[in-house]
Parts: C-alpha cells; structure tokens; sequence
C-alpha cells in the first residue's frame, strides 16, 4: 500500500499534459479548496477530478445511507479477503466523494469527474478529451489562452 500514491497518478499526468496543450493553466491539488481536487482550473471555476476505478468504487454511489450499485465496471472489484475492511473503505471512500462534490457545487465549483476506465486505450482517451474539452468550453468565462 505505501507504493500507492494519492497525485500524481498516470491518468492524472494524461489528462494535465492534455489540458496544458490546449492553452489551459490550472493548479494541481489546491489545499485551499475542500477534499483538495486533482485539477484546478480557476479562470473557469472549474474541478477535474480523475478517480480511480479500484479506490473509488466505480458504479457504486452513496444514496445518503448505503452504498447502491448504478453500473459495472470491471475495474472496481473487491478483494476476495479482510472483505469487511475492504467494504467499510470503500464505503468511506465513496461517502467522502459525495461530500466534496456537495460541497463544491454549494461554493460554486463546476465539477468534470473523470474516471481511470476512461483512459484506457487511445480511442477512449480521444473521446474523454472531447467530453472535457465541450465541457470547458460550455462555462462561458474559459477560454484557454
């Protein structure tokens, strides 16, 4: 577990160098906003979080009390041991998510959630940069330089 690290990651790295080449300066890991998002992109109140598929559960969601699965990734499965460890992290995991996301939608934050699955291969990574590029462009104050 000490191998693992919480910046930095490759997904991460993919997505920033991305960004930089298209003109967009942003901050990485602001410890002035809240859960300290992976990318910041002040000029348009913007957050790029890039989750892990493993860490962060993907397909489950905190419905408020429990977690309930949405969707299937085959990314975020659950070791076959300590199985009441790893469901209570990953628990806590996916509570915290929902409470930064809330957090940063109340102070004014548009939020890009991105997850590891999505960068996979070169086709999938096309069309994730696609998706974070419309959405830039959508909030009307970025513009990148």
């Amino acid at each position: 577990m000490a191998a693992i690290h919480s910046r930095d990651t490759l997904p991460e790295v993919v997505v920033r160098k991305m960004l930089w080449a298209h003109g967009y300066r942003f901050r990485v890991c602001d410890k002035r906003i809240v859960g300290h998002p992976d990318i910041v992109i002040p000029k348009c109140r913007a957050l790029i979080e890039i989750r892990g598929c493993f860490w962060h559960h993907h397909g489950w969601e905190w419905d408020g009390r429990k977690l309930v699965q949405t969707a299937m990734c085959s990314s975020a499965t659950s070791p076959k041991s300590n199985r009441a460890f790893w469901n209570a992290k990953f628990r806590r995991n996916v509570r915290r998510d929902a409470e930064h996301e809330k957090a940063w939608a109340e102070n004014g934050w548009n939020l890009l959630v991105i997850w590891e699955c999505a960068l996979k291969t070169e086709d999938e990574r096309e069309k994730t940069f696609s998706f974070i590029l419309r959405h830039l462009a959508k909030w009307s104050s970025c513009v990148a330089r």
